[in-house]
């Protein structure tokens, strides 16, 4: 996992490529607590089956989550380890493209979940935890409250795009016409800033998946809170204009400028922000195409946006 002061890209030449960038947020700067977000990307393939995966969690950081740093870095390990094992255990048989978009919203809620807990079980037995300052309030398992945090997946492969997620934060897809399209309404359950947890209890069956035709690509974006509340939400006017801002200069000037100026305007954001963490992840995906030469495996194939730009 990148250190919040770095940023990474991976890419498949059929399919696009993923860009990530963390910074630790103005108000932890201040108080010198350490950036609480992480995100990984992979891109790869199983046989003659390409595919990019990235994942981005928010740790929780209250008195409550006291190791919800390492509970993010888990969590994105978990979600890739998932991710890849999911795309080749499909992309390995003849599946129906039905199937394998079904198999992913049964399947990767549950896989992730029971990973994320393994991997907490392990970290918290290798190392000497100081006693939790705040017992949880829930019954369950203290190590799990204390690593809480959120998180956002994304699996691209030939023809669909496949995202979930668990608690807060933004994914959006945006088409080449310019549309945005939010595969995942927020969860009309929650209020202010309440939020699910990959620590809640029946964590698994709190995620919300969905499957998008891969069509004509686009850029699929996810991103902690940090930064919408930057905008006043992600349902705001101001973060669509910051939406179409970063899609318009990454069409313009390339990845390579936006990539060296990317971590000057998250942090100038959290400055005069929101104050917390930001982390910023997106996928430039390329228009599917059709396949001539036979069918081959069916798969699911207050501030003003401008300023700072």
């Amino acid at each position: 996992m990148p250190s919040p002061e770095e940023f990474s890209c991976t890419c498949d030449t059929g399919l696009g490529w993923v860009f990530g960038c963390s910074r630790t947020g103005a108000a932890h700067i201040r108080t010198g607590r350490p950036c609480e977000d992480a995100y990984a990307l992979w891109s790869g393939s199983s046989g003659a089956q390409p595919c990019i995966a990235f994942a981005v969690a928010d740790g929780h950081g209250d008195p409550r989550h006291d190791q919800s740093r390492t509970g993010a870095a888990l969590a994105v390990n978990a979600a890739i380890s998932e991710l890849v094992a999911f795309h080749r255990s499909y992309a390995d048989g003849d599946i129906p493209r039905q199937q394998f978009r079904a198999g992913f919203k049964t399947d990767l809620p549950r896989r992730a979940t029971r990973r994320w807990r393994d991997l907490v079980v392990q970290d918290a037995g290798k190392r000497i935890l100081p006693p939790a300052s705040v017992p949880p309030s829930d019954g369950q398992d203290q190590h799990f409250t204390r690593y809480g945090t959120t998180l956002i997946a994304a699996l691209v492969v030939n023809d669909s795009i496949l995202v979930g997620q668990i608690g807060d934060g933004d994914l959006l897809l945006v088409r080449p016409d310019g549309g945005i399209e939010f595969p995942l309404p927020r969860d009309p359950v929650l209020a202010g800033n309440e939020t699910h947890s990959l620590s809640s209890p029946d964590a698994h069956l709190l995620w919300r998946t969905a499957t998008l035709d891969r069509g004509d690509g686009g850029i699929l974006l996810a991103a902690t809170d940090g930064i919408s509340d930057s905008f006043n939400g992600a349902e705001s006017e101001e973060f669509s204009i910051f939406v179409h801002s970063l899609v318009d200069r990454i069409r313009t000037y390339g990845t390579e400028a936006v990539a060296a100026a990317i971590s000057g305007w998250l942090d100038r954001y959290s400055e005069i922000a929101s104050g917390d963490d930001m982390t910023l992840v997106w996928a430039c995906i390329n228009p599917e195409e059709k396949q001539s030469n036979g069918p081959g495996p069916e798969m699911d194939t207050p501030v003003s946006a401008s300023e700072g730009w």
